[in-house]
């Protein structure tokens, strides 16, 4: 049995005990470390949208841009872990620590995982009069005379695909660093380039249009949106799997039960017909899972494309 004076004790210990308010009391931001109008922006919209109601508040979508993704996600790593504030991240999280030796964060340290939102596959386009029809005799090509692959950014998946591609294949062939997508399918589909790997939410209109041809999709399996494309899989590069992705993480120390509910949330949202066919038309997949499974996914993310930066001594523009 107790003692009788901490009996006694008790009900003050508890009156002192503050009651842990009401969450959410107050509109979320959602940082997007990017511009506007960009995948990851869109995905961000996407998602806030049916979020918002789910989580009984306003989820509030804030463009953040600057440093490679680094300054918007630097003001969620530093800031309150109060639940109050999320981050879109995207494949740039898992790259930028191994290019940036001086990110006023650590990814590990001061960012939790909290939902999947995204698995972005990525194709593989060639300008229209290149004469192959298949990574293979492209590989085949490009061992013949000089080519260029185009990249929307130094240290984006699509530099990183095609970094792996090269390397995979044994052949030389430089990148040519743009700023975003668009003016790299420009070059590309006026030859100035060879190929690029590309999102779908860019490069579908392009095909739909003719202005560059498709080879190989980079994901396990075939995607709906072009179901004759093989994947690099069945092109005979087994080890080319790579997609992009987006999902919500928040500051290290935010309370769990405020992580579960966002979780659970994101996810019914995902599930919404307003989310998957938004997706849909967009050529993306929708995530899932639980914050346990996005942290381990995120890991392997990390440690894959940290050494493929290392090995191929990548660094920032």
């Amino acid at each position: 049995m107790l003692p009788r004076r901490v009996l006694l004790a008790a009900p003050f210990v508890l009156a002192a005990a503050p009651a842990r308010a009401a969450w959410p009391e107050r509109p979320i931001r959602l940082i997007v470390p990017v511009a506007p109008a960009g995948p990851t922006d869109i995905a961000a919209r996407v998602i806030a949208a049916p979020l918002g109601p789910l989580l009984g508040t306003n989820v509030v979508v804030e463009n953040r841009p600057g440093g490679g993704g680094n300054v918007g996600t630097a003001a969620v790593a530093n800031g309150p872990a109060d639940g109050y504030t999320m981050l879109m991240g995207s494949f740039s999280n898992a790259a930028n620590p191994a290019m940036f030796t001086d990110l006023p964060f650590d990814q590990k340290r001061d960012l939790v995982a909290v939902a999947q939102v995204t698995r972005v596959p990525l194709i593989l386009t060639v300008h229209p009069g290149l004469p192959v029809q298949n990574i293979q005799e492209l590989v085949a090509l490009a061992k013949q005379r000089s080519l260029t692959y185009a990249t929307g950014g130094v240290g984006t998946s699509a530099h990183l695909a095609g970094e792996m591609f090269v390397r995979q294949a044994g052949i030389q062939v430089p990148a040519a660093h743009y700023r975003g997508a668009a003016p790299a399918n420009t070059d590309l589909a006026a030859g100035l380039v060879a190929f690029m790997f590309d999102n779908p939410q860019t490069a579908l209109p392009l095909i739909a249009a003719g202005r560059v041809r498709p080879i190989a999709v980079t994901v396990m399996e075939r995607i709906p949106e072009l179901p004759e494309l093989p994947t690099a899989i069945e092109s005979g590069m087994p080890d080319l799997a790579v997609a992009s992705w987006h999902g919500i993480f928040m500051r290290s120390g935010t309370p769990r039960e405020i992580i579960l509910r966002i979780n659970r949330d994101v996810n019914a949202a995902l599930q919404t017909a307003e989310v998957r066919e938004r997706f849909k038309a967009l050529g993306v997949q929708p995530g899932s899972g639980t914050p346990e499974e996005f942290a381990a996914f995120f890991a392997s993310e990390m440690e894959r494309w940290g050494r493929v930066i290392r090995e191929a001594g990548i660094k920032p523009e």
